[in-house]
């Protein structure tokens, strides 16, 4: 029971405040715009082949506050409200990451892994060691504190699948290469995320200098939160795909898998552990629990793309368009996506080479790791959250992470893109390129 009144007089007052102001005609008005203009980059981007990600980022760019507020024939209230309307939609970023999670989730098939586990295992294990130690390395060097280091690091070892993927389905291709790569893109994800979990808190105390480094919260609060959120994803799984295999109406099973995604995305940030985590063990539940193929991915793929093209667009208008004139920024971008490039590229390779993978495998699997903008974004998103409450000079660190990888993803999105093409041509996948 409430029993200080006054809190109850404030929730009035801002009840009529936004009332009075008609702040859900505003928002409307927001998003309307960035539907009608995702439209119309989707319809460009197809006709000239660029991945739509890319189109996203560069219209939210056109939108971003660094752009916006540099237009002198606006007004100081309008630009206020826009700058507080678009941080009202940052949830869509929970949710898109964790639709992308569940989807990651469904391609970790039990059989798949056990006919390939060592294989897999040193791939992904070599090729995520690899763009963290090059990467935290390459920023030490360039006079960067240890935590802003092992940030850029841990950021850098999570790959996008939705470049390469898009490309792989475009052509419908059942190769050993091809099916190799989608394994060790799911498993990428799960342990970049796990990666993520032990990473982050540590490089918040090493930026906090009034919180101690303990066993405790270093190690054991971490694994506990990784626990709890593979547990929730394991119990809503088992009930959602035990009542999606009872439900005979298409309507019915897509509001099952509505409520599944996003009620478990809200239960994780309820307890303050991780929704990808909880969604990718979901989609991990839903492909392997039925006996019977469940085929969620197409109901999802329709279902998630106004949500990704919104997610991706709001993604873009955090980039600060000035950081482009900056040399000291410009030079850690180049360090950066060099350095991950090479770690994904190099790390795959030798670890495919020590499995014994087959020659193609072990030439060209590192090509298909290279884009990374996606639960990168969202994770670059946490890092915000998180160490902006730090203050001082933390805080900028976070948003600098945020702009490297917004600024590096455009090129990463084109080049993985093209890179995947090639590697299936020389694996004798396909024949001839799209162009």
């Amino acid at each position: 029971m409430i029993t200080d009144y006054s809190v109850l007089e404030n929730l009035n007052g801002l009840q009529y405040w936004m009332m009075l102001n008609h702040k859900s005609h505003k928002l409307i008005y927001l998003i309307g715009l960035l539907f009608l203009a995702a439209f119309i980059v989707k319809t460009i981007t197809d006709k000239f082949r660029i991945p739509s990600v890319v189109g996203y980022i560069l219209l939210g760019t056109i939108f971003s506050q660094s752009v916006v507020g540099n237009l002198s024939f606006l007004s100081k209230e309008f630009l206020a409200w826009y700058n507080y309307l678009l941080n009202t939609l940052n949830f869509i970023t929970v949710l898109a990451v964790s639709f992308i999670s569940f989807g990651i989730g469904t391609s970790l098939y039990i059989k798949i892994l056990k006919k390939l586990e060592f294989e897999l295992a040193l791939i992904v294990l070599f090729e995520s060691i690899g763009a963290f130690v090059l990467v935290s390395g390459i920023m030490f060097l360039l006079g960067k504190e240890l935590f802003v280091a092992i940030l850029f690091g841990t950021i850098a070892t999570a790959t996008a699948p939705a470049a390469t993927v898009m490309v792989l389905k475009e052509y419908g291709i059942p190769g050993e290469y091809s099916a190799t790569l989608m394994v060790v893109l799911a498993l990428d994800e799960f342990l970049a995320l796990l990666i993520f979990s032990f990473m982050e808190p540590l490089s918040y105390i090493l930026a906090s200098p009034e919180v101690e480094l303990t066993i405790t919260n270093m190690l054991l609060i971490p694994l506990f939160r990784v626990a709890a959120a593979i547990l929730l994803g394991l119990v809503i799984g088992y009930i959602s795909q035990y009542l999606m295999i009872r439900c005979s109406s298409e309507s019915r099973k897509i509001l099952l898998i509505l409520a599944t995604i996003i009620g478990t995305s809200a239960a994780a940030v309820f307890l303050h552990i991780s929704p990808l985590f909880a969604n990718l063990t979901l989609g991990f539940v839903y492909r392997n629990i039925p006996k019977r193929r469940l085929d969620v991915s197409d109901k999802i793929d329709i279902l998630t793309v106004p949500l990704l093209a919104t997610f991706f667009i709001l993604a873009g208008t955090k980039l600060d368009i000035s950081n482009l004139f900056d040399t000291s920024f410009l030079i850690i971008a180049f360090a950066y996506t060099a350095m991950r490039m090479l770690g994904k590229v190099g790390g795959a390779h030798f670890g495919a080479k020590l499995s014994s993978a087959p020659k193609h495998v072990e030439d060209y699997i590192g090509f298909g790791l290279i884009p990374q903008i996606g639960i990168t974004i969202d994770l670059a998103f946490i890092i915000q959250k998180d160490f902006v409450q730090i203050g001082g000079n933390v805080a900028s660190i976070s948003m600098l992470i945020l702009n490297v990888i917004l600024f590096t993803s455009i090129f990463t999105e084109i080049f993985g893109s093209l890179a995947t093409e090639y590697a299936l041509i020389k694996s004798d996948e396909i024949k001839t390129k799209r162009y």
